[in-house]
């Protein structure tokens, strides 16, 4: 099917042109996320709970903060949330370590009042599956003098401090192994019931709660950057071998651009980078590789049939003679993301906006990154063994 017929663009002509727009764009991503100290990830990835309410009637987001502040969460961040009576109650991530350290030094202090208790140090501990472990919280203490562990554990315990076992480091020292105490889902209740509890002449309804602790969220913080990385070295080991190395960095290249622009972008505009986001950016990568290939099969194409004409030619030919394929696919591809965008609701608001801006970039790049990439490689190539 030919949308536009038969054209004759001279997109290589403006590499450079095209070349410094991308640059300005990466620049401008670049410059705001060092201005901000990175992107701004959701609660997926910097753990915390969020919580989406909404009222019968708007009710003042001051007097939300007070009510979500006497619960001892002061530094909540509250927003609407597309209508003027829902809104998105964050509240940053809470140290496990610190509250376990807390509790243990609380009871220690009621048992043995007179033994002077330091905190030695404390951590979380990652779950590892190899060795059976689930992780927890190390809590190491210090005293005058510490009778028997056993007896300890066993005090601590019916206090409800939770000891999953004790070890003696020294004699004035103790290292106690704590269950995660999962402070974050407990904040989400507490908070819910705090809602109900300050607004009792208006109607609440708690539409979601997340929670995520902060050892999760740094978790998946590196399998999400591993993802893109990977993909990035799946792509060039597939390219160099389905056509050669200088066309497997031109996608490279050209699906690095529509990344980094993407979360510029998203910088930019100060939207979050959850998971969805990243997902988006997975497909951006699929969608822009797929358009990219095409081009890249009909260059080759055209250099075994076409053998007497110019490399820059033979390129311009091939974006030329694909550009109807193009325009259709992302133009088809537009109408669906835009439905979602603007009628898929505000929980999904922000993955379509990522896709449509992913398409579009991505679109682009294909044409004015990829393509021309392979005539700077060619003509330095060529440059090279002239001047030789």
């Amino acid at each position: 099917m030919q949308f536009l017929g038969e054209t004759d663009f001279k997109f290589v002509q403006v590499r450079n042109s095209a070349f410094m727009v991308s640059c300005i764009l990466i620049l401008a991503g670049l410059v705001s996320l060092a201005i901000k100290g990175g992107p701004d990830l959701s609660i997926d990835f910097e753990g915390g709970t969020l919580i989406q309410v909404r009222f019968d009637k708007p009710v003042p987001i001051s007097d939300l903060r007070d009510a979500v502040g006497r619960e001892g969460y002061g530094g909540a961040e509250i927003q609407n949330f597309g209508q003027d009576n829902e809104y998105i109650i964050r509240v940053e991530k809470i140290s496990e370590a610190d509250l376990a350290a807390a509790m243990i030094l609380d009871a220690l202090g009621q048992i043995a009042p007179r033994s002077d208790w330091k905190i030695v140090s404390k951590k979380e501990m990652r779950a590892d599956r190899a060795a059976g472990s689930g992780g927890g919280n190390l809590v190491v203490v210090e005293a005058d003098s510490i009778g028997s562990l056993e007896v300890l554990k066993e005090q601590l315990r019916e206090r409800g401090v939770g000891i999953v076992a004790a070890t003696r480091e020294s004699a004035k020292r103790v290292a106690f192994n704590m269950p995660f105490l999962g402070v974050e889902a407990k904040a989400a209740e507490k908070l819910s019931s705090a809602l109900s509890d300050n607004f009792p002449e208006r109607i609440v309804d708690i539409r979601r709660t997340e929670s995520v602790g902060p050892r999760i969220g740094e978790e998946l913080k590196n399998k999400a950057w591993a993802a893109i990385v990977i993909s990035l070295f799946g792509i060039l080991i597939y390219i160099s071998w389905r056509f050669e190395f200088k066309f497997a960095v031109g996608a490279i290249l050209a699906l690095m651009h529509d990344v980094l622009v993407t979360v510029g972008i998203f910088s930019i505009l100060n939207k979050e980078i959850s998971l969805a986001i990243v997902a988006a950016l997975l497909m951006i990568v699929g969608y822009s590789l797929n358009d990219t290939i095409v081009v890249f099969d009909r260059i080759r194409e055209n250099f075994s049939l076409r053998r007497r004409g110019s490399y820059d030619s033979m390129v311009n030919i091939s974006i030329n003679e694909s550009l109807s394929r193009t325009i259709i696919t992302s133009l088809t591809t537009l109408v669906v993301v835009a439905f979602l965008l603007f009628m898929g609701g505000e929980v999904i608001r922000d993955f379509a906006f990522a896709l449509m801006m992913g398409i579009i970039i991505g679109t682009y790049s294909s044409i004015f990154v990829a393509s021309p990439v392979l005539v700077e490689w060619h003509n330095r190539i060529t440059s090279r063994h002239r001047a030789r």
